[in-house]
């Protein structure tokens, strides 16, 4: 890479930094052009040199945060030995990391044949590996298909939801222990 493509690169790193912060700062989760262009310190042309559209921001910053959160999955998947300590561990990392829940949080469009898609489409793949795996060592009761345990999973996390439960006074560690207990467990109280 050379200088010019290194500090193009470099910007766009940087704008997509901005945008994500303030995305996540905004409650609407709405994108101004304006502000960031000149929070990153642009003008609004140079801004639209690198990206079309606020919509190509917004997938560019999903897609790096599947990326990353697909990455956090294998490594988790590698470094842990036991299977069910490995779904405990992805539960507190997707709780504990604003990766996944930013991409949940924009609803990305599945319809499309997209990076985001396919990248969507890796972690529910291996998601229900796992699930296969744990039913068979008899972990997870078989009786429940595996793509409905792979969607019931990633729907846990929903961000609306652990927002209004951290705005609740509910602590981010009883988020992900009370999450544990009701994905193995279930809530109906024994007999």
């Amino acid at each position: 890479m050379n200088w010019k493509e290194k500090q193009k690169y470099d910007r766009e790193q940087l704008v997509l930094a901005q945008a994500e912060s303030m995305l996540v700062q905004n409650v609407d989760s709405q994108l101004n052009m304006d502000e960031l262009a000149l929070a990153v310190g642009i003008s609004k042309g140079t801004l639209y040199n690198h990206f079309t559209n606020k919509d190509a921001i917004i997938a560019r910053i999903m897609e790096r945060n599947a990326q990353y959160f697909l990455q956090m999955m294998r490594e988790t998947m590698i470094n842990v030995d036991d299977s069910m300590m490995k779904l405990k561990t992805l539960i507190r990392k997707i709780i504990q990391n604003p990766y996944f829940t930013f991409v949940l949080q924009n609803k990305p469009n599945m319809t499309e044949t997209t990076e985001l898609v396919k990248i969507f489409e890796q972690i529910t793949e291996e998601l229900g590996v796992l699930f296969t795996h744990l039913q068979e060592q008899e972990l997870l009761h078989a009786v429940y298909p595996t793509p409905f345990l792979v969607a019931y999973f990633i729907h846990l996390f929903d961000p609306a939801i652990i927002a209004h439960l951290l705005k609740e006074g509910v602590l981010e560690d009883q988020i992900v222990t009370l999450t544990e207990r009701f994905f193995f467990q279930g809530v109906q109280k024994e007999m």
